[in-house]
């Protein structure tokens, strides 16, 4: 029977436990309520992809597991092949220098025929320059939750230099940012010998580019490597960096925050195990040094899972999504870099309106105005926002203070008007899910964390106009 992955509850694999794996690696633990029996129940299903069409992997728990159902990769060629085609392909003229855009290979002379015969989309005559940016000659993925390969602009990828060489960061240990990547094995190429990277990326077609120290196939949900000899690569580009390692990170935004959290305490984990080989003490909250892209508005989800967070202000642009460049909003980009940082050592650009705040000690938006009353800098999402006396906090400027719902409301809005939480497992709305009557009785330490319900029911009463509350 298929399970609808609606109301579900993600959990923590224990150590050493027999988990199922999909091509993606190995699975992750759910509970959602099973209809037929109306009892919680736990399923696996793969860790990358939520929807069953992507990956149709799925898993009870109290049912045997299928093991010649299972894989632990979907590459078709090893690296070690994959790199021995690709020094054969740059030999080749360049008139058969020839990329298959539907299969993400970088075709020998033999081959392209074929690839022509099954209707593929060919991008052809490959210079040895464009090879070095690999990011520009792929299509991007762009399924937003596993995938998401919105790829940054140079604006961004030179602030973000800039900011590493200031930071005095060597190893940037590059986790699905391929763009930031090459940009630092171009410079390595170049006279400017800054910085090395290794990039973490699941998607495999960059193992054509980058060798093994370079590139390891990864899957950030999961923390999975795919090759054997990757999580030892990593764990040596680890112990070289020491105390001059970060970890670059962007997500897609449709993936699982809590998993993300996981991984990267994992992969903090195994930085902290060269301790003894000299790193200092880093004050990330259990985190190796981060940098996180990812939206203002999921920086509640964030901070939850990853407290020693904080959000910083500048606004990052993407060339291939056109809701997150700051040339097509008028808010601009919504995306923000979340850092264990000290905000005071990133000095954003100037030029673009950002200034340095001398009460908060750190650098704001344009638009971003310190508010004595709240003693912050408060706005989050490209706009103005204004102090609400009776709130004693900022709201959005769209917002006005409604004395019969006690907060502030858009002008327009139906007091009165609810939404409830209620149980995260069974979807009513007179309990939690601690209380919730089909839950299990063995949780115990396996409990995590609740996902977001996507659909909720929601109580409504008569409306009642609101009253505006003038801001001073």
């Amino acid at each position: 029977m298929a399970a609808k992955q609606l109301n579900m509850e993600l959990f923590p694999l224990k150590e050493n436990s027999q988990v199922p794996s999909c091509i993606h690696g190995p699975a992750l633990l759910f509970e959602r309520l099973d209809q037929s029996t109306k009892k919680a129940r736990k399923f696996y299903a793969c860790s990358a992809f939520r929807d069953r069409k992507e990956c149709p992997f799925f898993q009870w728990v109290d049912e045997k597991i299928d093991h010649s159902s299972q894989s632990s990769t979907n590459i078709s060629f090893s690296h070690r092949l994959l790199r021995k085609r690709y020094i054969e392909f740059k030999k080749q003229p360049r008139n058969n220098r020839h990329l298959c855009c539907t299969c993400g290979l970088l075709l020998l002379e033999d081959e392209v025929a074929k690839h022509q015969q099954e209707g593929h989309s060919l991008k052809q005559r490959i210079g040895l320059k464009e090879l070095k940016s690999p990011s520009f000659l792929f299509t991007p993925l762009d399924n937003n939750k596993t995938f998401a390969q919105y790829l940054f602009s140079k604006s961004t990828v030179d602030f973000l230099l800039k900011t590493l060489e200031y930071l005095e960061f060597t190893h940037i240990l590059c986790v699905g940012t391929p763009r930031i990547h090459e940009a630092i094995q171009n410079l390595k190429k170049s006279e400017h010998k800054i910085f090395s990277s290794m990039l973490l990326d699941l998607d495999e077609r960059y193992a054509q580019f980058y060798p093994p120290a370079l590139f390891t196939k990864y899957n950030m949900f999961n923390h999975h490597f795919f090759a054997p000899e990757g999580r030892e690569k990593v764990s040596e580009f680890l112990k070289e960096g020491k105390d001059h390692v970060i970890m670059v990170t962007d997500p897609p935004f449709g993936g699982m925050v809590e998993a993300l959290a996981s991984s990267f305490t994992k992969l903090s984990s195994m930085w902290k195990e060269q301790a003894d080989d000299g790193i200092k003490t880093h004050k990330g909250g259990g985190l190796l040094p981060t940098i996180l892209f990812f939206p203002y508005f999921m920086e509640k989800r964030i901070l939850e899972e990853l407290p020693s967070l904080a959000m910083l202000d500048y606004k990052v642009d993407y060339d291939n999504h056109n809701l997150f460049n700051g040339q097509n909003k008028k808010k601009g980009s919504p995306v923000r870099i979340f850092t264990n940082i000290s905000q005071v050592l990133f000095s954003l650009p100037l030029q673009d309106g950002y200034w340095f705040c001398e009460p908060c000690q750190r650098f704001s938006s344009h638009e971003n105005w310190h508010c004595k009353d709240c003693g912050a800098c408060t706005s989050k999402d490209g706009t103005k926002y204004v102090h609400c006396d009776a709130c004693l906090r900022c709201v959005k400027p769209s917002r006005v203070h409604c004395f019969k719902c006690g907060t502030c409301q858009l002008i327009d809005h139906e007091c009165g008007r609810k939404t409830a939480a209620g149980c995260h497992l069974c979807g009513e709305l007179d309990h939690k899910r601690r209380d919730c009557p089909h839950r299990t009785d063995n949780y115990g330490e396996e409990i995590l964390v609740n996902n977001r319900i996507r659909k909720r029911k929601k109580i409504f009463s008569p409306t009642i106009s609101g009253k505006r509350h003038r801001m001073k």
